[in-house]
């Protein structure tokens, strides 16, 4: 469920919202490997290769979203929309790899209510961020549909000031 529905005002809004959601999760991968430590949890060799994996696909993400939400600034072109809408089908791939891998990590240590709940709650940002982003790259789709929405649509965050829609 989301909350409110996230409007796309321009360019740097989506790349912002990116930046922000790669971030939170290539740290996901580290602290359930930390907290599975801790815990004394082993993680079986294919769900360690994939968290490691996911933090890698995630920090790149980041880091691309990063050097054009840098671009981003006062622009709003067609190429610059082309290569965030592809970062944005990019993480949506990779969001999907991970909640697959949340799910399987959910049936470790059933008997330890920190690491389910670290779990669960990480598979619900997760699922929440694969709401969102996809909600956001169906909006760059429309806009690239409709002329004179790229230059200066405006700068800022997106205010989630929508009706709330559930999916």
């Amino acid at each position: 469920m989301m909350f409110c529905y996230t409007y796309l005002n321009n360019i740097e809004c989506a790349l912002r919202e990116l930046t922000f959601w790669t971030k939170i999760s290539s740290e996901h991968p580290i602290f359930l490997q930390n907290v599975a430590n801790c815990l004394n949890l082993t993680i079986t060799p294919n769900l360690l290769a994939g968290l490691n994996r996911m933090h890698q696909c995630f920090t790149a993400l980041h880091q691309e979203a990063q050097r054009l939400l840098g671009m981003a600034t006062g622009q709003n072109n067609f190429h610059l929309a082309q290569d965030t809408v592809r970062l944005m089908q990019q993480f949506l791939q990779y969001d999907q790899e991970f909640i697959n891998i949340l799910q399987h990590l959910a049936q470790i240590g059933q008997n330890q209510p920190v690491w389910q709940a670290l779990v669960n709650h990480i598979l619900g940002e997760q699922e929440y961020m694969y709401r969102l982003v996809a909600s956001l790259c169906q909006q760059m789709f429309h806009m690239g549909q409709q002329p004179n929405m790229y230059p200066n649509m405006g700068t800022g965050m997106g205010s989630g000031m929508g009706p709330n829609m559930i999916y």
